[in-house]
């Protein structure tokens, strides 16, 4: 049984001013959530120095993180309600399609392996109505494909050799789902002169951490932290392509672990777009990027806003020349990981997923842009709109100036 007394106290300070429920993308679309003020702050002071009080509405929690970035105590909100996830798996036990979806690496080393067979099933409506009624995963629910020729298969660097030493966290999407999006970072980073290493990783636990498999899950944050600090004390800087890893860096990392390794690392983990924002800021960035007449429209994950950071995307990709690319302003896409995979799930997150798509349609945008493979899979099946990564817009703009460079040179 898991026990979270260790947590910090900085539930006190919560004043049930309800700022935290106001922007819970599930509390603004269904009545079944108790609200994250509810079930992290108030159900933590509940069970402190006694019982372990469960409570079953805790599935409904995201841990998408908005809870956190508007408490205005800084309440570690999000933290309470992952325990509490935790407890409620212990108590109830986990679902097979649970264990199914928390372990999202080992699906992608086997779909991958049969890659052709595993999404052609996937279109298929006798297997997904099997998948829903063996697992509960909704017929309805679009999959993102599996590539048989994965970015772990073709890419084995794991040393670099250059000035500034970049060591890729590459995370399980880019890696069995999307390789084009790892492919298009290593183009951006040997344009600007940087040598890309792959450490050793496993997934980043996110996953785990949303279907309360907290145990399994902080294993796998030991065994990154143990990795990739062994980089970072040779001088490398981790970079992530994924916001939902980036995000289990910087903050989960700390907050579940209180380890002072956990925090070490974090001070040399980076967003792509942010990495590529501070090389600008110290005059480092190759701007030699080919004109695109593009109109993009840019989605924000929540797991970036989570950061902090600002919109780095926006910022880069704002520097090619004649690029037009807006904020499209919008909510929580209502994917939430593998919360709309569940059937139980799917509802609500379509209602949390209609104002994003509205959004995107008013925008009128050539196609969107965003950084995460699951905003991405909600965004290909809610919109009509093809879904780009802020790495694949720039690759594009930096071969496509190479490219005319030496068609421009003399013969």
């Amino acid at each position: 049984m898991h026990n979270y007394n260790f947590l910090d106290r900085s539930f006190d300070a919560c004043l049930k001013c309800h700022a935290c429920t106001a922007t819970c993308p599930v509390s603004n679309v269904s009545l079944e959530f108790g609200g994250p003020k509810h079930l992290g702050p108030e159900l933590k002071r509940l069970t402190d120095n006694q019982q372990v009080i469960d409570d079953k509405r805790i599935e409904l929690c995201t841990l998408c993180g908005n809870c956190d970035i508007s408490c205005p105590e800084n309440v570690h909100v999000s933290t309470l309600t992952a325990y509490a996830k935790a407890i409620h798996a212990d108590i109830e036990g986990t679902k097979l399609r649970d264990h199914v979806l928390s372990n999202a690496e080992l699906v992608g080393v086997a779909a991958s392996a049969f890659a052709p067979i595993t999404n052609a099933a996937m279109t298929m409506k006798p297997v997904r109505q099997v998948m829903q009624m063996v697992l509960g995963i909704p017929a309805e629910r679009k999959f993102p494909q599996y590539r048989f020729n994965n970015f772990k298969r073709k890419y084995r660097k794991t040393t670099s050799e250059t000035k500034r030493k970049v060591a890729y966290f590459v995370g399980c999407y880019a890696t069995y789902n999307a390789p084009e999006v790892a492919d298009s970072f290593v183009e951006v980073m040997k344009h600007n002169g940087i040598e890309v290493a792959v450490p050793k990783q496993k997934c980043c636990g996110v996953p785990m951490f949303a279907n309360g498999k907290m145990e399994q899950g902080l294993k796998n944050a030991k065994y990154n932290i143990e990795s990739l600090l062994e980089y970072t004390r040779q001088g490398y800087d981790i970079v992530l392509t994924c916001t939902s890893c980036t995000f289990a860096f910087k903050k989960e990392y700390i907050n579940y672990l209180q380890s002072a390794d956990a925090q070490e690392l974090a001070k040399h983990v980076y967003d792509a777009d942010e990495y590529l924002r501070m090389l600008k800021e110290a005059g480092e960035f190759n701007s030699n990027l080919a004109p695109m007449n593009d109109k993009a429209g840019y989605y924000a994950p929540c797991h970036m806003k989570g950061q902090g950071i600002g919109n780095p995307a926006m910022d880069i990709l704002g520097l090619i020349p004649g690029y037009e690319i807006q904020d499209v302003a919008a909510g929580c896409c209502g994917q939430c990981g593998t919360f709309g995979f569940k059937e139980e799930k799917y509802e609500i997150s379509m209602k949390i997923g209609k104002s994003m798509s509205e959004a995107i349609a008013d925008a009128d945008a050539d196609y969107t842009v965003t950084e995460c493979g699951m905003c991405r899979n909600q965004l290909e099946q809610l919109t009509t709109k093809n879904v780009k990564h802020p790495m694949q817009v720039l690759a594009q703009s930096y071969v496509k100036n190479l490219e005319e460079s030496v068609h421009a040179s003399p013969k």
